[in-house]
């Protein structure tokens, strides 16, 4: 049996931070293509509780897992800001393309493409085979 797949996420990787840069990180989402006035959800995301930061080499890659009205994870119907305050630094992510599909239980919709820091990106599906790290990736560079 097939049903309408969930929708796809964005989960950021950190290249070249210090665990110090990254153990607090703040997501907000906004309106979609309301250059970022309009303020849905602020999100706290630290390196403890259920959200998962995962090493590999120089990248984290962090799991976001908190209940929140925009289910916390970076999808498409938002624009978003990932905010750094210990680098003091705001990344924008916007423009999140989907493309609905059909399929099993646990499914998710493919991202063709996203905006960030203005940048046009066409990211590739990444299987790492670690815990809660394959997916779609924003590589935020330090």
């Amino acid at each position: 049996m097939t049903y309408p797949c969930n929708k796809g996420f964005i989960n950021p990787a950190f290249v070249g931070f210090s665990p110090g840069d990254i153990d607090t990180i703040i997501l907000r989402a906004y309106k979609p293509n309301d250059n970022y006035l309009h303020l849905v959800d602020t999100i706290i995301v630290q390196n403890a509780g259920t959200n998962i930061y995962t090493t590999s080499n120089d990248t984290t890659v962090v799991y976001i897992n908190i209940n929140s009205s925009t289910n916390t994870l970076v999808i498409p119907g938002f624009d978003w800001q990932i905010y750094i305050p210990a680098k003091n630094r705001t990344v924008m992510i916007s423009n999140i393309i989907t493309t609905p599909t059909k399929g099993g239980h646990q499914c998710r919709n493919p991202i063709n493409s996203f905006t960030q820091d203005g940048q046009a990106i066409v990211p590739k599906y990444v299987q790492t085979n670690q815990f809660y790290t394959s997916g779609y990736m924003a590589y935020i560079q330090n």
